[in-house]
């Protein structure tokens, strides 16, 4: 007489694999994987203007300035940043594979992806500075998220003219404000 399987009952039960599997992908992404710097986005205290979605007064802030563990990051970079002709311009994009576990100690929860909860948060990688456009689950067991991919664009440094928190993500040096001359008439140098 053959056993039927939904009676069957073992030592590997749903949380021992998925135990067993974030523990081999935290394996993984010690020997051979890679980190981001990730930044959530706080609604409250942010101050943005209410038709042009920029910001305001003390600026967008964000919280948190989580190191979050990556299994393969994809940093596409864009050759020519410089606005066409036609006013258009092209921007870096970045693809982030991660562990589901990792992303929640961010405080981004399945609720949070699907209802879009992230897509004012901020990533940092390689010095520069994104906006997270999408997120999405790659893999499930028995509705147990084990997997997530992260899609962002590059920010542009005139994007980021309003938000001092992100000040040194600024690309663009000539906004930096230029180091004062001595008055003439009198030198600082000693040798002149």
């Amino acid at each position: 007489m053959r056993g039927r399987l939904d009676w069957k009952k073992g030592r590997w039960n749903v949380n021992t694999e998925t135990s067993l599997i974030h523990r081999g992908l935290r394996g993984w992404q010690r020997t051979t994987g890679d980190s981001i710097t990730y930044f959530r986005w706080q609604y409250g205290d942010s101050e943005i203007h209410p038709v042009y979605d920029e910001a305001t007064g003390s600026g967008k802030r964000f919280y948190g300035l989580w190191q979050l563990p990556a299994l393969h990051v994809d940093h596409s970079e864009t050759g020519n940043t410089e606005p066409r002709d036609s006013g258009l311009y092209i921007v870096d994009s970045l693809h982030v594979t991660a562990e589901f576990d990792q992303l929640a100690k961010t405080g981004l929860t399945d609720i949070n992806i699907r209802h879009g909860a992230y897509q004012r948060d901020r990533i940092a990688y390689d010095n520069i500075l994104f906006s997270v456009k999408h997120v999405d689950i790659r893999g499930q067991i028995r509705r147990r998220d084990i997997i997530v991919s992260i899609d962002a664009e590059q920010i542009r440094d005139d994007e980021l003219v309003n938000d001092p928190q992100f000040s040194p993500y600024l690309r663009d040096f000539s906004r930096n404000p230029e180091p004062q001359m001595p008055e003439e008439g009198g030198s600082d140098d000693p040798y002149a």
